[in-house]
């Protein structure tokens, strides 16, 4: 049952940053392994930023956790252009130009009061999604823990 709340599966993901990784094992029940869910190349410095883009139509709503032992600033921005910059159907190397300019949601990650910040619940504002996830503290993060689900109830 993909894209939806139950069972939350590795098939509703849409992005996924851990640090450190876990070991590279099958998928449960024909899932992909998590290896190629996982963003997550090396620790974020401070005040550095990556970013995630997903088209957000097949989905009304995004909801996940966050934990880190640094602070963080998780942004979701979504776009309503129907094409790139160039007039072309929206594609990989395009969807980073768009005008992102609807801003749903900025989550103030605080490890020292990780339940009151470190779940979210985003609606969809529109055709594309833009997550953000910057490094607010004063070190590298040594562990990570960002996932965006989606989902259509």
């Amino acid at each position: 049952m993909p894209f939806t709340h139950y069972p939350k599966l590795a098939a509703n993901v849409i992005f996924a940053w851990v640090q450190p990784a876990p070991p590279d094992a099958p998928g449960f029940l024909g899932q992909p392994a998590f290896s190629t869910l996982n963003r997550f190349v090396k620790p974020l410095e401070p005040n550095e930023v990556v970013v995630g883009y997903q088209e957000a139509q097949n989905f009304t709503r995004f909801y996940g956790s966050i934990a880190s032992d640094q602070p963080l600033i998780v942004t979701f921005t979504f776009a309503n252009d129907e094409v790139g910059p160039d007039g072309a159907p929206v594609s990989d190397e395009t969807i980073a130009q768009l005008h992102y300019d609807a801003e749903a949601l900025k989550q103030m990650y605080d490890p020292t009061k990780q339940a009151q910040t470190g779940k979210y619940f985003v609606t969809i504002f529109g055709r594309w999604l833009r997550v953000e996830v910057q490094n607010a503290g004063k070190k590298p993060t040594s562990e990570l823990r960002v996932f965006v689900r989606g989902s259509v109830f």
